[in-house]
């Protein structure tokens, strides 16, 4: 049965033993005291930068889609999809933690010379970027705050060479910013001018088709009823379009091509061709019968029918060219603009005091662990000799287990190997 240890045992054990803990504490403490004082100052360097934006240019919209997300299929601040729950801060701690970043910092900033790997870098550039790499990824640290700002962290030796190689992160940062946001626009105008092309085309053959049937038919002064066909199906002409690009736009973003979103603008499209379909034949349901109630639709010869058709493509190419001619001229005025710097809150300075190494945590967690385990070694060791005093015939069983463990080492083995013996000549 186990023994109770009251409160009073312990302590009259640690009070006992007084001397060996004291001198075994000192022991390890005093060395520890001498390195800390050894080891090399740190300063970390720390630079805030306020949440980038998401450089979607004011102007015209089509459908409630704006001309740069129509243009760009939803295209992120910086010229491509982002997922679900992320955000451009998240983007551009991807930026900070990459391999391109931090490849041109250290080729720029002389962090090699600074954690000596010259001379290996000479002998194999690969090998000395690795190490030079890993040694900055030791030391860096780029994360977003709750509020959404981006904290940079950069920690050496020397206070201002923290302070040289921090803003050389801003500005490479910026320079790959610039770089990415340059290439979105001129991507983002090259779209728009083959959109531009296909818009052009489509309503230079909507034009010659409404030219050959007055030619054929002669023209035709349309009444109040066929003008509001006409209006409608331009309307709903253009809405198929806006819905088949934004299905296009959602499945290409998430990569999957069948989210939920998509599949629901892909069934309105579908729904919104079969309405245009009864209206241009005129073979007309319940549903579109309603929205044009008190019209004689039905007694509309054919002729007129297929003039609302052509005069609403018409009309709908002729609105889509003039939005997208709008487009192009915002494009090229988002690709000469200037790209926007990198905002910083806190910029990189000296931080007055160093970070590391923290002597008075490192004492006290050193203190900690050793008195912890020299509290458990003095413990063990008093329930073992309470257990030899107690309990003799037990312990001889426990010594005779220990001396066929030590029995079984291999230098044990081979001293207990009698010499060789040869005959003498």
């Amino acid at each position: 049965m186990k023994q109770e240890r009251k409160p009073s045992w312990y302590l009259f054990v640690i009070l006992r033993n007084r001397r060996f803990l004291l001198m075994s504490i000192l022991a390890v403490m005093i060395p520890t005291v001498i390195v800390t004082y050894l080891l090399k100052k740190q300063y970390t360097v720390t630079t805030v930068i306020m949440p980038p934006e998401s450089g979607t240019s004011l102007g015209l919209s089509l459908g409630g889609m704006g001309i740069s997300d129509f243009a760009g299929y939803f295209s992120g601040g910086m010229g491509f999809s982002l997922p679900l729950m992320t955000t451009m801060s998240d983007v551009y701690v991807e930026m900070l933690n990459s391999r391109t970043l931090i490849d041109r910092v250290i080729l720029s900033s002389a962090y090699i010379d600074s954690m000596d790997l010259r001379r290996q870098y000479d002998r194999n550039a690969d090998v000395g970027m690795y190490w030079a790499r890993k040694m900055f990824k030791k030391n860096f640290e780029a994360a977003v705050t709750p509020s959404g700002f981006i904290e940079i962290r950069m920690t050496t030796p020397d206070p201002l060479y923290s302070v040289a190689v921090s803003e050389r992160i801003v500005a490479v940062l910026d320079s790959l910013n610039s770089a990415i946001s340059t290439s979105r626009g001129h991507n983002s105008r090259l779209l728009v001018e083959e959109r531009l092309r296909g818009a052009d085309s489509l309503l230079a053959a909507a034009s010659d088709s409404l030219q050959s049937f007055q030619l054929r038919w002669g023209v035709i002064s349309p009444e109040e009823e066929l003008t509001q066909l006409i209006t409608t199906l331009a309307q709903l002409k253009q809405q198929y379009l806006e819905l088949r690009a934004s299905a296009a736009a959602l499945g290409s973003s998430f990569g999957t091509g069948g989210t939920t979103a998509a599949l629901e603008m892909e069934r309105r499209a579908s729904a919104v061709l079969g309405v245009i379909r009864q209206m241009e034949t005129g073979d007309y349901s319940p549903s579109v019968d309603s929205v044009f109630s008190g019209l004689a639709l039905r007694e509309f010869p054919e002729a007129a029918y297929e003039y609302a058709r052509l005069r609403s493509d018409y009309e709908m190419a002729l609105q889509l060219s003039g939005v997208l001619r709008v487009s192009l001229q915002q494009a090229l005025v988002d690709e000469s603009m200037p790209t926007p710097s990198v905002r910083l809150l806190d910029a990189p300075a000296h931080p007055g005091w160093k970070s590391k190494p923290r002597k008075i945590f490192i004492w006290l967690e050193v203190f900690a662990v050793s008195l912890a385990l020299l509290l458990t070694f003095v413990f063990a060791r008093e329930n073992i000799w309470s257990y030899q005093k107690g309990n003799p015939e037990g312990w001889a069983e426990w010594q005779k287990l220990f001396s066929d463990i030590r029995s079984d080492l291999p230098w044990r083995r081979r001293s207990r190997q009698p010499p060789d013996s040869s005959p003498s000549s």
